[in-house]
């Protein structure tokens, strides 16, 4: 009997990093990137005797930015995934996107490989506040970016979104919270911005520069139970 195996996939690619990322990502140029498409398919392929124990019921490519791969770039990593493994029909499969790096072209092309969730890394609808955070997009952007991916076909879409950024107040995180909810997305994740300088005691942050800005941390447990509130 087949053991049930999840996947993680890792592109570690974005356009432009972001002020508060700890991630293993960056921008590279697009030689970069189609020689990590390359390699990444020749590993998984290396895996084929080991394959033969497990079925996969999860698929998550994270990143960085998993949609700065072209449809034709999906589906190389896909062909490699179903020559190697056997993948559960009902499979979840989840790809991380960046508003503003999607086109109704990749989206379909993503759909055709068998992507079925996308998790759009909005933050927050207010200009300002992305900006602080050195996101790349605008709440315009992630609005069109949501539409066509709608279009698309995709039925199961999650929206990330960031609290206790330096200059937020409760009410700006309410307003956020609240448009995101009328856009009836199956899934919210929200988080706070936090740096631990002592074990024990945990404090709110964000990089910017060379700095750090300290966020008030009252504000932030305001936010927090302001989460329950509104998604319940």
């Amino acid at each position: 009997m087949k053991r049930e195996l999840e996947l993680y996939i890792h592109i570690p690619f974005c356009m432009k990093k972001c002020a508060y990322c700890d991630f293993l990502s960056g921008p590279a140029p697009r030689e970069t990137i189609d020689r990590y498409v390359t390699a990444l398919v020749a590993e998984i392929r290396q895996y084929q005797k080991l394959a033969e124990n497990y079925r996969v019921t999860t698929i998550f490519f994270g990143g960085g930015t998993p949609s700065i791969l072209s449809g034709g770039q999906m589906k190389e990593i896909f062909d490699a995934l179903r020559d190697v493994f056997e993948i559960q029909a009902d499979a979840e499969i989840t790809m991380e996107a960046n508003p503003g790096t999607v086109t109704k072209e990749n989206l379909l092309a993503y759909r055709a490989c068998g992507i079925n969730r996308i998790s759009f890394g909005l933050q927050s609808v207010d200009d300002k506040e992305l900006k602080l955070l050195g996101r790349v997009h605008t709440m315009r952007q992630f609005e069109e970016s949501y539409d066509l991916a709608r279009k698309a076909g995709f039925q199961n879409i999650n929206i990330d979104l960031i609290s206790a950024i330096p200059g937020q107040t409760v009410a700006s995180w309410e307003h956020t919270l609240d448009t995101v909810i009328r856009m009836n997305p199956e899934h919210i994740s929200a988080y706070s911005l936090m740096k631990s300088r002592i074990v024990g005691v945990r404090n709110v942050w964000l990089m910017t520069g060379n700095r750090w800005i300290q966020a008030r941390t009252s504000q932030s447990f305001r936010m927090r139970k302001q989460n329950v509130s509104c998604m319940n």
